[in-house]
C-alpha cells in the first residue's frame, strides 16, 4: 500500500505531504485545482517521463513515495527490499535531467515501469482505452487466472526466444549469400593459388634464376676459365705466386725488409686461391638442363598471368589474396550452415510456441467467460441489470508477443440487442460502469496493494453514484484505493476525505491539500451538492450521506 507521498516543485505544487491510510480516500475540489496534478507527480514516482511542466521549474522537483511492497514486488525487488518498506524518489533538475532511487539505490527508468504495476493500478481517466485495447484486456484477463498467466508467461518467454531467432534469420537471409557458381569459381581459384609453393626461393627470385639458365653456358665458361687462370696447369697465377713465395722466403733471413713484402703476396695467393675454388664451385652449379630453363619460363608466364588476375604485384598480394578467398569461402559456408541452423530453430521454437498457445487460448477464453460472468455481476448492482458482456477473439496472422489471439470487449445494455464493441456501444456512464466492474472483478485475483482512480464515476449520477460507491467501498475491504471524485454520493462513502485546492501566493497559483475533518468534510458534501450558497437541508443531506 501506499503510506505517504512527498511532492516538491512539481507543476503548481510548491510542497505537499499526503499521509495515506488504508481503506478508502478520496480526492475532491474544483474543476483545474490540481487534482489530476497529485496524480501526475505520483506518475513520475511509477515511471512515466519527466516531460512538459517539470523541465519548466527553475527549481528542482522531487517526488517520494514510500510503499509497503506485496510479495510478488518484492521479489522484482531483490537485494533493493529493505524491512517492510520501499522509498522511491525521483528527481528531475531543471531542464528536464532525471534520476531515480529505490531505497536511495540509483535504478533505471524502466525498472521502475516494471516494478510499478506491482505496486499501483493507477486507472487515469484515459486509462479506460488501455483496457479497450487487446494488450490491456488479455493482461485483465490473466489477472483472473493463474494458469492464464502462467501460460502466459511461458508464451512471452517462447515468443521472444522464437522472435530472436527469426529476426536473425530475417537480417542473414537479407544480406544475401554467394551463388553457387561463385562459390565454385572461388574453390578454382584456390586451386590455382594454392598450386604455388610461396616459400620456394627459386619463385622469389624468378627473374634472376631466368637470366642465369638464359646465359648459362657463357656464365660456365667465364667461371671455368677465371678458375684455370688462377689454379690451372703451367703458368697459372697462383703457381706463379707461389714460385714467388719461394725466392722471397730465401732472403728473408738476410734480407729483412722482405719479410712484410712476403707476407702481403702470401696474402694474396690465399685470396686468389679461395677465389679459384669458388668460381669453380659455380661453375658446377651453373644447370645447363634445357627444360629447366623450359620450367623457370613457364613459371614466370603463370605468375604474371595470376598477378594480372588478381590485380596484385607481387607474390605476397597473391599470398593475401589466397587468404581472403579461403575466409570468404569459409564465411560462405559458415553461412549456409547458420542458415540451417536458424531455419532449423525458428521452426522448433515456433513449434513449442504453437504448443503454447494451444493451450493459453483455452485458458485464456475460459478465464475471459469466468470475467465476464464477474463484470455482468457487478454490473447488476450498478442497475444495468440485463447487461451482457463478452470477449471476441481474433487469431493474430503472425504470432504476438501479447499471445497467439487479439481479444476486444463486446458489450450490450439492455434485452435483444446484439453483442457489439464496448467503444461503439457504450455511453460514458456505461463505460464508467463497465471498468469499475472490471476493477472490482480483478481485485481478488491481482495481488496490488493499492488502486488509485480517476474519476472512474464520471457520466453517472443518482442511486447509480451511490451504487458505485457501494461497489468501490467493497474493493477497499481488500485494497487501498485512492479516488478523485465530483460526485457526492460518491465522496461521502469514503473513510478518509482531502479536499484539492488552489490558492494564491506571492502573486502565483499553488496547488495545495488539505486533510478533511468530520465538520469539514460536511461543508464540502455540501458545497458538492448545492454550489456556493450551503444551507441546513445541504449539510442534513452531506451528514446522510457519510452515514
Amino acid at each position: 500500500m501506499l503510506r505517504r507521498i512527498s511532492i516538491r516543485n512539481y507543476a503548481l505544487i510548491d510542497h505537499i505531504e499526503w499521509q495515506c491510510e488504508d481503506g478508502w480516500t478520496v480526492l475532491t475540489g474544483e474543476t483545474g485545482s490540481g487534482k489530476s496534478i497529485l496524480l501526475g507527480a505520483l506518475g513520475l514516482i511509477l515511471g512515466d517521463r519527466a516531460e512538459g511542466m517539470t523541465s519548466l521549474q527553475p527549481k528542482k522537483c522531487i517526488v517520494e513515495a514510500e510503499f509497503v511492497p506485496s510479495p510478488a514486488a518484492q521479489q522484482v525487488l531483490g537485494a533493493l527490499h529493505e524491512d517492510d518498506s520501499c522509498i522511491i524518489r525521483r528527481s528531475i533538475a531543471p531542464g528536464g535531467r532525471s534520476r531515480a532511487y529505490v531505497n536511495d539505490e540509483p535504478v533505471k527508468l524502466q525498472f521502475l515501469k516494471t516494478l510499478a504495476p506491482l505496486l499501483v493500478d493507477l486507472h487515469g481517466q484515459q486509462d479506460g482505452q488501455r483496457l479497450h485495447a487487446s494488450d490491456g484486456l488479455l493482461h485483465a484477463i490473466d489477472g483472473f487466472s493463474s494458469e492464464a498467466q502462467s501460460l502466459g508467461q511461458q508464451w512471452r518467454t517462447q515468443h521472444a526466444t522464437w522472435a530472436i531467432a527469426q529476426r536473425e534469420l530475417d537480417v542473414l537471409t537479407g544480406q544475401g549469400g554467394l551463388p553457387d557458381a561463385d562459390v565454385d569459381y572461388i574453390r578454382f581459384q584456390l586451386e590455382e593459388l594454392d598450386a604455388i609453393d610461396f616459400e620456394d626461393p627459386a619463385l622469389r627470385n624468378l627473374d634472376a634464376r631466368l637470366d642465369s639458365l638464359a646465359h648459362a653456358q657463357d656464365i660456365r665458361y667465364a667461371l671455368e676459365s677465371a678458375s684455370s687462370a688462377l689454379q690451372g696447369d703451367g703458368q697459372d697465377l697462383i703457381s706463379r705466386l707461389r714460385s714467388v713465395e719461394q725466392l722471397l722466403e730465401k732472403i728473408t733471413p738476410v734480407h729483412a725488409e722482405a719479410v712484410a713484402l712476403l707476407e702481403r703476396i702470401r696474402s694474396c695467393r690465399i685470396e686468389l686461391d679461395d677465389a679459384a675454388q669458388e668460381a669453380e664451385q659455380q661453375a658446377d652449379s651453373i644447370d645447363l638442363d634445357p627444360a629447366a630453363l623450359s620450367k623457370a619460363e613457364a613459371d614466370k608466364d603463370r605468375i604474371n598471368r595470376l598477378l594480372d588476375k588478381h590485380r596484385v604485384a607481387d607474390l605476397d598480394g597473391l599470398s593475401d589474396r589466397l587468404d581472403a578467398m579461403r575466409t570468404q569461402l569459409q564465411d560462405a559456408q559458415n553461412r549456409d550452415q547458420r542458415l540451417a541452423e536458424l531455419r532449423t530453430a525458428v521452426q522448433n521454437a515456433r513449434l513449442n510456441l504453437d504448443e503454447i498457445g494451444v493451450k493459453l487460448h483455452h485458458s485464456r477464453k475460459e478465464a475471459g467467460s469466468a470475467l465476464a460472468s464477474a463484470i455482468e455481476t457487478h454490473l447488476q448492482h450498478l442497475k444495468l441489470t440485463a447487461a451482457k458482456v463478452d470477449f471476441e477473439w481474433t487469431s493474430s496472422t503472425t504470432p504476438e508477443a501479447a499471445g497467439p489471439y487479439r481479444v476486444s470487449m463486446s458489450f450490450a445494455a439492455n434485452p435483444g440487442q446484439p453483442l457489439q464493441p464496448l467503444t461503439k456501444v457504450a455511453s460514458g456512464g456505461e463505460r464508467s460502469r463497465v471498468m469499475l466492474s472490471l476493477k472490482a472483478a480483478l481485485t481478488a485475483h491481482l495481488e496490488v496493494p493499492t488502486l488509485i482512480l480517476d474519476e472512474i464515476d464520471a457520466g453517472v449520477s443518482g442511486d447509480v453514484a451511490a451504487r458505485m460507491a457501494d461497489l468501490i467501498a467493497s474493493i477497499s475491504k481488500a485494497a487501498q484505493v485512492i479516488t478523485i471524485s465530483h460526485l457526492p454520493q460518491v465522496a461521502g462513502k469514503a473513510d478518509h476525505h482531502f479536499r484539492v485546492f488552489k490558492e494564491t501566493h506571492e502573486g502565483s497559483a499553488r496547488t495545495a491539500l488539505v486533510h478533511l475533518d468530520t465538520e469539514a468534510r460536511v461543508e464540502e458534501l455540501a458545497a458538492m451538492l448545492s454550489g456556493d450558497t450551503i444551507g441546513d437541508a445541504a449539510r442534513a443531506q452531506a451528514r446522510s450521506l457519510m452515514a
